[in-house]
């Protein structure tokens, strides 16, 4: 293991020019020789989607993205690769409004805001004492599968410019990537998670540190407005179950390049030193209580027949065309002549196009909720359950109860995840 420590800092990091002064001070405590992965500053990205949907109104854009960075720090903009980037930007920006639909071009439009986040803070840090060095990801050798849902570790591991690392404190922009072809790709939404967590990995770290606005991930989601206990200690597969319900504050996907490496995944608050959560190896242990809930409203339960002999062709089949389809299965259960799932009823009409292609018979629920109860070995009785699926760190269930704010509440209460 080497001694390098990854240091995500996201958007919500990057909202005044006032958490700088926390993010020097985390860099400084960092035990070990500290690597910074970086999102764009709070708000940037959105405002790129919208351009590469708008690109005429591009000259306004780069120029309020250069206000907005230089009040970060000013001299930023005496950076001449600062400059080039918004230089690239309007460039791309033009080119889209020629050709809308060129997906090259909306990834590179994207990836911008990274890459400005990047040079920003290398700059404002070294301003404050620090050696830092903007790299991009593209440059780095970071490689993105063609779907964009991951990073390629066989490809990365091969093309990764390990001299790039070496000398001072690298500031890395997240999110973006190359293919094989040399193409500027894009993760997902929060790739800049799995950025840290995939280099974490192929470069055998430390640790990797995600920082937050919040103080660990909670058992219940703040968007509820109860205020719930942090968890301390998550397995990697409570980890996945939790954020594949949506209760979590970052992807799935983070958490599955650091399963088996033994390198500790801890989510901290930026601003706040009172909790922590850390993500690591599952253990075995005499709590098998539930350590979270989520609820999802929206949701409808499929019960998919098919002949027993072609369960697995079928369900096989089923998988690829819901990822190409990107149809989001938030629970899913296979047995002998019989599959079952929940899926947003947004993508009600493509999973059953789908279904009609492969000459599935199936029957549905009504649009409900669906509630997720999070730990190992789960045995409960809860009222008004229309359909549930069990899985080895999760129990989900539909519910048709109308006061969800209320059943989060009980169910918390039940569960001692209240403070």
């Amino acid at each position: 293991m080497s001694d390098w420590v990854i240091h995500k800092f996201g958007g919500s990091c990057l909202r005044i020019p006032g958490d700088l002064i926390k993010i020097e001070q985390r860099i400084r405590e960092s035990l070990g020789k500290p690597i910074v992965v970086v999102s764009a500053l709070w708000g940037v990205t959105d405002r790129l989607l919208r351009a590469t949907r708008e690109p005429w109104q591009w000259s306004g854009l780069v120029n309020d993205l250069r206000r907005q960075h230089s009040r970060f720090i000013p001299q930023v903009v005496q950076e001449p690769l600062f400059e080039e980037v918004l230089k690239y930007l309007a460039e791309d920006l033009l080119s889209l409004c020629h050709e809308p639909m060129n997906d090259a071009g909306k990834a590179a439009v994207l990836a911008s805001g990274e890459r400005l986040a990047s040079i920003t803070l290398s700059t404002a840090l070294r301003e404050k004492g620090l050696d830092c060095k903007p790299i991009a990801a593209d440059e780095l050798g970071i490689i993105i599968a063609e779907n964009g849902a991951a990073i390629n570790i066989e490809a990365t591991s091969e093309s990764l410019n390990l001299e790039k690392l070496k000398d001072g404190i690298p500031v890395i922009s997240g999110w973006f990537g190359k293919n094989k072809k040399g193409e500027i790709k894009v993760l997902d939404r929060g790739g800049s998670d799995l950025s840290a967590a995939a280099l974490a990995r192929i470069i055998d770290a430390k640790q990797v540190i995600l920082w937050k606005d919040v103080p660990g991930v909670l058992s219940i989601s703040p968007r509820w407005g109860i205020e719930s206990n942090t968890i301390p200690y998550l397995g990697h597969e409570e980890a996945l179950a939790l954020a594949r319900a949506g209760g979590i504050i970052l992807h799935a996907s983070c958490i599955e390049p650091l399963k088996g490496t033994g390198i500790p995944c801890i989510i901290r608050s930026l601003h706040d030193d009172s909790a922590k959560t850390m993500i690591g190896p599952d253990m075995e242990t005499e709590n098998k209580g539930v350590s979270a809930i989520s609820c999802v409203p929206g949701m409808i339960h499929y019960s998919i027949n098919v002949d027993g002999h072609r369960t697995t062709s079928t369900l096989d089949s089923m998988l690829n065309l819901l990822k190409g389809e990107a149809v989001k299965v938030w629970s899913l259960s296979a047995g002998e002549g019989r599959i079952t799932m929940f899926i947003p009823s947004s993508m009600a009409n493509s999973l059953e196009n789908i279904l009609e292609s492969v000459e599935a018979k199936w029957e549905k629920s009504e649009t409900a909720s669906l509630i997720s109860l999070i730990g190992r070995s789960i045995e409960i009785e809860v009222g008004n359950i229309l359909h549930y699926i069990q899985e080895e760190c999760a129990l989900h269930m539909l519910t048709d109860e109308e006061d969800l704010r209320e059943l989060m509440l009980r169910l918390s209460k039940k569960f001692k995840l209240l403070p």
